[in-house]
């Protein structure tokens, strides 16, 4: 939703359009010219709580220079700052180079009183989802510590452990994308965790293969995540209100607004400039050797199947940063897709199965069938969500005849493109729609069996154990719920350009965004910011603009172009085609 710049204590406003780049050479001189979004910079420069955050999220311009998007494009742009459709407020002062320069915010009293109330309200839920979901775990009432008899000190530390994971994956791997273009001698002697990572992972086609095997790490965080906490039926916890028990602990609102907030937004704030730092740690190289090792082990293979059988529908070659396979190499690989497509049909039967017989952590007064239905919507709307972000973000390839001629697909791109931080805001709002969509397909594929029943298909204790992780739902999602639709996406973005469906979900999630109900993430990151101390990026990298190469300077030297590192390494290299290659049938 559309609200006043004033909402923010400062911000500054490159408001100059682009212009489409990439299609200019295909239009007339009399055709319109598509606009993309503007710099945004928020908070003051020395004083106030977000003084630290700056972000910046542009249209896809000359970074998005290759024909296809597909699985390696994880778009995960939660960030947003919070205000879009006004022009730059008259105290800013226009520089030369069309920036505005932030004024210095003295006080919480430039904050706009609406803006206060939704920061204070998103405040208050994140604190109060805390306590309700510690004190269901603390009060053995979740279906980990009730039911599995999990230790509540364990399930605790289990659960945040999760969301820290989660959190430094969300944030590194939009890191490990917007490093791509830089060159890493320059932060080899300074960041050396931060070089091993990228070393690895910028490697031949190795980034789409880490952003594959992360993405099933991600949702299977989110399985597990909903497996620890996941309440039993009728819990009531500090002697609430049975509806208050129902909104939050039922319903799963409190667990999915501490998922968005500290799994994702937080560090993916404090991430989006200081990448250098925030990679440079033991743990981001284990998440890189990790999510490598899943892509590795073949299990998500069949979505390589899909992407070959789109790249031959559409006419599009897969691109590959590495020679062609050897006859061994191929023989591997088509094993695995194999592998990974059985294992995809075993996961389909113990998801159906489960259901039809009622024993799944879906709700019990649910009807099977319904429970079906319902499955096969969230993968539905949640897979055009998936792909609508990937056609967004491919309007820059596409000639602007092409969109002027579908009054409905120029509308949609009108929605998120014209006004000033819209697509910030939709993708802010997509990705908490996206996690609730997550989160209730786990609820619903998720195996546990009901009390008096045996095991599901009369495994043994073990496989029944297994089941019930989660894991085999995890792989269902990041095949079927999300890679798949981002590769027909890539295929065929003006089947989700102009689709009345896609209108409604953009309308919903500027609604969703709106609300502030994820605002606390700001307060957080400064808190963090705080704690932890990062540096931004440009204080060890100075490049001339567009990252050239020309006059690269030694880490920490001195800036001598206000075109710095941080011009290039902000969200917008989140879709950039550097991270567009894993349209190759990767081993």
């Amino acid at each position: 939703m559309a609200s006043t710049t004033a909402d923010l204590p400062t911000h500054t406003i490159d408001d100059t359009p682009t212009k489409d780049v990439a299609s200019e050479g295909d239009r007339e001189g009399g055709d319109e010219e598509l606009v993309k979004p503007p710099h945004l910079t928020i908070g003051g420069a020395d004083e106030g709580p977000f003084h630290h955050i700056e972000i910046t999220v542009e249209q896809v311009d000359h970074h998005l220079h290759h024909d296809q998007q597909c699985v390696s494009q994880d778009l995960d742009l939660e960030l947003a700052d919070e205000r879009d459709d006004l022009p730059p407020p008259s105290h800013c002062p226009r520089e030369d180079d069309g920036h505005y320069e932030p004024t210095p915010v003295s006080s919480w009293r430039d904050v706009s009183p609406f803006t206060a109330i939704r920061h204070a309200l998103s405040l208050a839920l994140t604190l109060f989802s805390i306590v309700m979901i510690s004190a269901a775990i603390f009060t053995k009432q979740t279906v980990a510590t009730g039911e599995k008899q999990v230790p509540t000190i364990l399930a605790f530390i289990v659960f945040w452990g999760l969301l820290m994971w989660l959190a430094m994956m969300e944030a590194g791997l939009n890191c490990m994308v917007g490093l791509k273009p830089i060159d890493s001698t320059i932060y080899e002697t300074t960041h050396t965790k931060t070089f091993a990572c990228t070393k690895l992972a910028h490697r031949g086609d190795n980034l789409e293969r880490f952003i594959v095997g992360r993405q099933y790490l991600d949702l299977s965080c989110v399985f597990l995540t909903s497996f620890m906490v996941s309440t039993i039926d009728d819990a009531s916890v500090l002697g609430m209100p049975k509806i208050v028990n129902d909104i939050f602990l039922a319903s799963g609102l409190a667990v999915i607004l501490i998922t968005i907030i500290f799994g994702q937004l937080v560090l993916v704030i404090n991430a989006a400039h200081s990448m250098l730092d925030f990679m440079n740690n033991y743990v981001m190289i284990a998440i890189t050797y990790v999510a490598l090792a899943v892509e590795a082990s073949g299990i998500l293979h069949s979505v390589y199947l899909v992407q070959l059988f789109f790249s031959f529908v559409s006419g599009k070659a897969i691109e590959s940063n590495e020679p062609p396979k050897t006859t061994g190499q191929k023989v591997l690989f088509w094993g695995r897709i194999a592998m990974s497509l059985a294992i995809l049909v075993i996961s389909f039967v113990v998801a159906l199965g489960a259901l039809f017989q009622n024993n799944t952590t879906m709700w019990s007064s649910v009807p099977p069938v319904v429970s079906v239905i319902i499955l096969v919507a969230l993968i539905g709307i949640g897979g055009v969500m998936e792909g609508l972000q990937i056609a967004l973000f491919a309007v820059v390839h596409l000639p602007a005849e092409d969109i002027e001629k579908n009054s409905l697909a120029k509308h949609n791109c009108d929605l998120v493109f014209t006004e000033h931080g819209r697509l910030q805001a939709f993708l802010v709002g997509r990705q908490i729609v996206q996690t609730v969509i997550m989160f209730m397909i786990a609820r619903i594929t998720t195996v546990q069996m009901r009390d008096g029943e045996g095991n599901l298909f009369d495994v043994g204790d073990g496989m029944q154990a297994f089941f019930e992780t989660g894991v085999l739902g995890a792989l269902l999602s990041t095949i079927i719920a999300s890679l798949s639709w981002r590769i027909i996406a890539s295929s065929f973005p003006m089947a989700f350009l102009a689709n009345p469906l896609s209108t409604f979900i953009i309308h919903f999630c500027l609604l969703i965004e709106g609300t502030g109900i994820c605002y606390s993430s700001w307060l957080f990151a400064f808190m963090h910011q705080k704690v932890v101390g990062y540096e931004r990026d440009d204080t060890y990298i100075a490049t001339d603009s567009a990252n050239s190469g020309a006059g690269k300077s030694s880490p920490g030297s001195p800036k001598t172009e206000r075109s710095s590192a941080s011009d290039h390494l902000d969200l917008q290299e989140l879709s950039t085609a550097e991270g567009s290659g894993s349209d190759q049938a990767m081993d």
